[in-house]
């Protein structure tokens, strides 16, 4: 007997299933569901219509036969009643993915969530640390091209996530895209045109799909076998995170009103960590941060680099010596999430919350002197 896999696609909202309103710009569609079973390539109608049409399992989707895998592929769209343009998504939206994550856990073989491009690479990030302990592939996906239009690019994006979803072992959240999966806390969305939306800067591809899909088992995090299967999350954030750029109008004044009220800031800074040396009031307000507890972490502007925890330039020294934290090769994306998570760990002191920041959990930083992976 063929043995069945299943996936939960949650549907958030986003470009993949937009159609243009009455003032001609795209907005989330509901019922996209009705849409997918009409694709021949996203759904086995003949299989549907045989084996679950008159069953329990009706409202499930099935992937048409392909050489990719000899198991039988079903799935089920769980669409929010709130569809969104990911532009609009807050911390309550992630929460709320990640606790129907939780609950329907040990329903599903692994799942998909069509997230809108704008910030896939923050809501990738976010899960990934919320998702504490997960078991099965969590893959998010979505389109730069709506999928009612011909040349979508949606229809691959989806089919390979559901794919994935259903039969590789990748206990993590991902980002499929193009032709690439990507660890989720290391994206960021590089082009709003190009069909290859995303990329990793700093850590290769955890798989590309070429005639199969296959995964090399020395890209996983954690090997088979090493994680157990069940789902541990951390549903709490704070939103008194925010990033900062550093910019040669960048004013003392600016830095005190971004800092006053918040928990933490990501400083994005120049080149390999550094700021203006000779404005000493600036130097001298981010100091002020730090003493008043706030979390003030240093990722680098470049698109790919590292801020290491030992200055290269002198631009660079006066951030270390009073106390803001080295992001290493993290993303901005993923250095703001984590602080959102980070800060929310109560049972933890300053000094151990700085600790965490500079230490790898979730595949997201190397940090050559004690990473954890």
């Amino acid at each position: 007997m063929t043995q069945l896999k299943r996936v939960l696609v949650i549907y958030t909202g986003g470009t993949f299933g937009m159609l243009k309103n009455e003032k001609g710009v795209l907005v989330p569609q509901k019922n996209i569901e009705q849409v997918i079973r009409r694709l021949p390539q996203l759904h086995d109608n003949a299989y549907w219509q045989k084996n679950l049409a008159h069953t329990e399992m009706k409202e499930y989707l099935a992937i048409p036969d392909g050489k990719d895998t000899e198991l039988k592929i079903l799935y089920r769209i769980y669409e929010y009643e709130e569809l969104k343009d990911s532009s609009d998504f807050t911390i309550d939206d992630w929460l709320k993915m990640v606790r129907d994550i939780k609950k329907f856990y040990h329903d599903y073989d692994g799942f998909v969530v069509l997230h809108g491009t704008d910030t896939t690479a923050y809501g990738a990030s976010v899960l990934s640390f919320m998702l504490e302990t997960v078991g099965k592939p969590v893959v998010l996906t979505g389109a730069q091209v709506p999928i009612f239009q011909p040349r979508s690019d949606g229809n691959n994006n989806f089919l390979c996530a559901v794919l994935i979803a259903a039969t590789q072992y990748i206990p993590e959240v991902t980002v499929f895209f193009g032709a690439r999966l990507f660890r989720g806390c290391r994206i960021k969305k590089v082009s709003n045109t190009r069909i290859y939306a995303f990329d990793s800067p700093n850590f290769p591809p955890i798989l590309e799909a070429k005639t199969t899909l296959d995964i090399d088992p020395k890209m996983l995090l954690h090997p088979r076998g090493t994680v157990p299967d069940e789902c541990r999350i951390h549903d709490k954030l704070s939103s008194k995170v925010y990033v900062l750029k550093v910019a040669p109008t960048i004013t003392a004044e600016l830095i005190r009103t971004v800092c006053e009220g918040m928990e933490g800031v990501v400083l994005e800074t120049y080149g390999n960590g550094n700021i203006p040396i000779k404005r000493k009031e600036i130097y001298k307000e981010i100091e002020r941060a730090v003493k008043k507890n706030v979390l003030v972490v240093n990722v680098t502007q470049c698109v790919n680099g590292t801020v290491l925890g030992k200055a290269i330039y002198e631009t660079g020294l006066l951030l270390v010596e009073c106390g803001v934290v080295p992001a290493f090769d993290m993303t901005a994306e993923a250095a703001l999430a984590k602080l959102s998570y980070v800060l929310t760990k109560t049972e933890l002191s300053y000094a151990e919350k700085v600790e965490l920041m500079k230490t790898s959990i979730r595949g997201e930083l190397y940090n050559p002197s004690h990473s954890a992976n």
